[in-house]
């Protein structure tokens, strides 16, 4: 329990804030969102008890998350069955902090290629942080059963764009949070590192890592590793359950495929197609189409408008007739779908409102939800 109190006490400010005003960020926070499915079971798997965990499922399957650099994390994937058989053999089998999945991350690796292997995760968040307010940070971590090191140096780092850089070794960049103590120094067990922060730009993407060389590391023998005598050391996490958040007025605020919409102002779809110069929807449209019906069925309370929009090629009243006629077409799906006539509205803009340079981007179907 001490142990436990430390990190906290080091890693985190202690923060209160209300349940009902929390908005998770993050998408996938829990990595339990695959796609490519069904999974591949590795040729040589590297994790015993897990056949279809390692760094291929984390490129090939995972939803939403992406490495910082040439090295990647693991997605590791435990199953009851497979956690019970570890368990008939080990005392601290690794398994989900909640669900099934977790990532697995080096944070400290010295091999006959480089001294300071380091491995980072990336994702783009659901909204960009508005600045100047208070954001929170939670993260669950635990020490990987076979890693025979446990380190300090568990950071994040918020950036505007997605950030790569070209190597194996660590970014060398200071995040602008850090878990200076060693995490699980003397017990295996998931802790939550929390921190605050305020942001000072709209910050949109997130990286997690040990950010950090050797010589700036501090790391130490984990006790009872029951890892082979000649496996190398390293020090490597799991991570689970990661949630980013402001506070906000949650009224009139409401999540939509891992994405936050708000009333009264416009959102899209991806791929909401027509036929060239037409009002009849693509197929592919169907897809995006059918979730906005199911968000709409779980909110019986809202309301939708839809606007058509065109670009500026073209006579002007034919391009208000098509864009008013495309968004009839979406209003008559919706109706043939059971979603009430009394709850939507369509309206056509034709050229009037550009959000763009580009023709593409102002040939567009927005929806606000009232």
């Amino acid at each position: 329990m001490n142990a436990l109190f430390t990190i906290l006490f080091l890693c985190s400010s202690l923060f209160l804030y209300s349940q009902e005003r929390i908005i998770n960020l993050v998408p996938n926070p829990s990595f339990e969102e695959l796609r490519n499915l069904p999974l591949k079971r590795t040729r040589r798997p590297v994790y015993r008890y897990e056949p279809t965990s390692g760094y291929i499922p984390f490129r090939s399957n995972l939803n939403f998350w992406f490495k910082g650099t040439q090295s990647t994390p693991d997605l590791r994937i435990t199953s009851p069955a497979l956690y019970q058989d570890c368990s008939r053999k080990f005392d601290d089998c690794d398994k989900a902090r909640t669900g099934q999945k977790m990532v697995g991350l080096m944070t400290w690796l010295k091999n006959r290629y480089m001294d300071d292997y380091r491995e980072y995760l990336q994702v783009r968040l659901k909204k960009p942080l508005e600045p100047n307010k208070k954001a929170y940070i939670s993260i669950w971590v635990s020490k990987e059963q076979e890693a025979k090191l446990v380190s300090n140096n568990l950071g994040v780092n918020f950036s505007m764009t997605k950030i790569f850089k070209d190597t194996e070794g660590p970014f060398n960049i200071k995040p602008q949070l850090n878990c200076d103590s060693l995490i699980n120094g003397h017990e295996k067990k998931w802790v939550e590192l929390k921190w605050e922060f305020i942001p000072d730009k709209p910050f949109e993407y997130v990286t997690i890592g040990n950010f950090y060389g050797n010589e700036n590391t501090d790391t130490m023998i984990f006790a009872n590793c029951p890892a082979s005598p000649y496996k190398p050391k390293y020090a490597y996490y799991l991570l689970d359950d990661v949630k980013i958040w402001q506070e906000v007025d949650t009224a009139g605020v409401y999540v939509f495929e891992e994405r936050i919409i708000e009333k009264e102002k416009p959102f899209e779809l991806q791929n909401i197609l027509f036929e060239f110069n037409q009002a009849i929807l693509d197929t592919v449209s169907f897809v995006e189409l059918k979730k906005l019906i199911v968000f709409l069925r779980k909110h019986p309370e809202l309301n939708l408008e839809i606007h058509g929009h065109t670009d500026n090629k073209g006579n002007d009243d034919y391009n208000l007739k098509l864009s008013r006629e495309r968004a009839a077409a979406v209003y008559q799906y919706l109706i043939e779908k059971e979603i009430a006539a009394e709850r939507l509205k369509y309206q056509g803009f034709g050229e009037e409102k550009p959000i763009s340079k580009i023709d593409e981007e102002n040939r567009r179907v927005e929806f606000f939800i009232k």
